[in-house]
């Protein structure tokens, strides 16, 4: 496997595997082959510039994390994986993309997850009250 594509290689596997989809899904939602995902996958050959544009949407990832440049080796920025209550990564449904925050968005889910339960709670109460407003009062139901 040449080097320079190892990490590419490497990252399109992962986010391909994450997003649950097969080399042949993949295929056919950017327009190529399975083979050439194939050899993409192994560092055996190199996507056109056109195909990184297509995967880096298709993942919702920036382009620099798939071929990476992004110095940090670790997921993009804002990137999320969802987790069970007991820590294991749940598998995201087929086709879905990546989740990237704001960093506002970001701050929100650290102070989240700094709340002692009983506050969680109170919190995701006083958000479903809100989501019914849509702008509007909610009526009491007595």
């Amino acid at each position: 496997m040449a080097k320079k594509y190892l990490r590419f290689a490497m990252r399109l596997k992962e986010l391909r595997e994450e997003a649950g989809v097969s080399m042949l899904e993949l295929a056919r939602a950017i327009g190529v082959s399975d083979a050439a995902v194939c050899k993409w996958e192994n560092g055996l050959a190199e996507p056109k510039i056109g195909y990184i544009v297509e995967l880096a949407e298709y993942f919702d990832c920036p382009i620099d994390y798939l071929i990476g440049v992004d110095g940090d080796g670790g997921a993009p920025s804002g990137a999320i994986k969802i987790m069970d209550a007991g820590g294991k990564p749940v598998k995201p449904v087929t086709g879905s993309k990546s989740v990237v925050l704001t960093v506002d968005e970001l701050e929100i889910v650290d102070s989240y997850k700094k709340l002692s339960p009983d506050m969680r709670g109170v919190l995701k109460e006083t958000l479903k009250t809100w989501k019914g407003m849509n702008g509007k009062p909610v009526k009491d139901k007595k």
